[in-house]
């Protein structure tokens, strides 16, 4: 499976990127002498379109593009110049244009062009999720937690209840259940409470519960843990610490780091009842930790009550027509980049370690991949491996627009120098940073790789 995923995830995106350097080139006339998949030494020379051979290569490592006046990240020497000439001149190539050639502007466009090739095929990925299935939490919306004195409570609604309808309309979610009760002066509600079913009626007044934001509702744990060994259930409901409320996850978390190898006491609430389980966080991927996989169940401001999903599954839905699918593929991008430009406040903020922010190689990145794979063929749905090949796509444009000499942002960097300086590095001068660059990133990788290999992450698929 890691060997399937690297052929079928980090491969393509490459050729795509590549490809986005290519079509970049051919749009301002730069002379491409040869698009190649895979890496020299070269198998054999597959076909010749145009100004372009293309060919295939031993080294399975995505492939390239050579323009006329440019060595994969570096221009050419003067030397090196004339052999291409030589080449050009032995094919019968008119009016050839090295990157030397092009203006400044055309050759940030030739550079950029890789990375926006992965950012359209990461939106594309997503826009097929929305065609084959966009992944739906359904289930039961249980109101985990009734407050006194709130509406729902004046409604004669208790913990544990579940709302199995909102004016006659099923909600199966806690986000169904916002949409249907939003903005409404009276809710219409059917209750299921045990075996029972009634309907009651709720008037929505504003509501504070003391400063809770949301509860910590548990919905995963390992056995092997000191939530697990304490008796930690799922859809258990981490209320207090140390008999100090809980606002939210970012508390919960903030102060069980806080109390790292000591013994600790979570108020857990447990359907109508209330429970104390004593835990001592221990450190797990660099962080203390109680060993439980948690999400948020927010407090509906409007009834005074925490909604969660119960008995919750993941049932993929395909949007009602191609817009629906093109705007969940939109909106994926759009959290995706969000996400990956929030991990420093995250680290800074203790809601992400260390260990969980690392560095993956494409040997880890291979063997997520795999897992995923053998996920989505297990169960029969194409979300989980669309949304990692479009996650990576947009990893690797990011990756190649950092300034770091070697990458696709270091090229355009120097060709921003070259504007404000009013001329061009010398090409050697040039060459040698980005060898430097590339130096340093393979350093890197070796490190990475070395990494994954003596340290291999815990992944856990969905």
């Amino acid at each position: 499976m890691p060997f399937l995923a690297f052929f079928v995830v980090l491969i393509p995106l490459v050729i795509i990127h590549e490809l986005g350097h290519f079509f970049a080139a051919k749009s301002v006339r730069i002379t491409v002498l040869e698009f190649g998949i895979g890496f020299p030494p070269r198998i054999a020379k597959l076909f010749t379109i145009g100004d372009t051979e293309y060919t295939l290569n031993w080294i399975p490592l995505g492939g390239f593009v050579r323009p006329y006046g440019e060595d994969f990240v570096r221009p050419k020497s003067e030397e090196e110049m004339q052999e291409d000439l030589k080449e050009i001149e032995g094919r019968h190539i008119e009016n050839p244009k090295s990157v030397f050639d092009a203006g400044p502007w055309e050759r940030i466009w030739f550079m950029f062009a890789g990375p926006l090739a992965n950012f359209i095929a990461a939106i594309f990925f997503f826009m097929v999720i929305g065609l084959t299935g966009i992944p739906k939490t359904i289930g039961e919306v249980s109101l985990a937690e009734v407050f006194p004195d709130s509406p729902a409570a004046a409604a004669g609604l208790q913990d544990g209840d579940v709302v199995t309808h909102v004016d006659g309309v099923v909600v199966e979610s806690v986000e169904e259940f916002e949409d249907a009760t939003n903005g409404k002066d009276t809710l219409n509600l059917t209750i299921k409470r045990g075996d029972e079913s009634f309907d009651a009626v709720v008037t929505p007044a504003p509501f504070e519960g003391g400063g809770v934001e949301e509860r910590v509702l548990v919905i995963e744990y390992l056995t092997d843990s000191p939530a697990g060994r304490a008796g930690i259930q799922l859809d258990d409901l981490i209320i207090a610490l140390e008999g100090e409320p809980i606002k939210n996850i970012e508390d919960l978390q903030k102060k069980t780091q806080a109390r790292e190898g000591q013994e600790t006491a979570y108020t857990i609430l447990r359907g109508n009842e209330t429970l104390v389980l004593t835990m001592t966080p221990v450190e797990i991927d660099g962080t203390a930790r109680i060993g439980v996989t948690i999400t948020g169940a927010p407090l509906d401001e409007n009834m005074g009550a925490i909604t969660a999903n119960r008995s919750v599954e993941v049932k993929p839905e395909p949007a009602d027509n191609l817009w629906e699918a093109f705007k969940y593929g939109l909106s994926s991008f759009q959290n995706a980049i969000e996400t990956m430009f929030e991990v420093p406040s995250m680290l800074a903020r203790g809601e992400l370690s260390w260990a969980e922010a690392r560095p993956v190689s494409i040997v880890g990145i291979s063997q997520f991949g795999g897992e995923v794979i053998k996920y989505s063929r297990d169960e029969g749905v194409w979300y989980p491996i669309l949304s990692l090949i479009g996650l990576i796509s947009i990893a690797l444009a990011v990756t190649n627009l950092l300034p770091i000499p070697g990458l696709d942002g270091g090229r355009i960097l120097f060709v921003i120098i070259e504007l404000l300086r009013g001329k061009p590095m010398e090409p050697e001068r040039e060459g040698f940073v980005h060898m430097i660059g590339i130096l340093f990133l393979l350093s890197l990788m070796v490190i990475v790789v070395f990494w994954d290999i003596i340290d291999p992450l815990n992944y856990k698929i969905f």
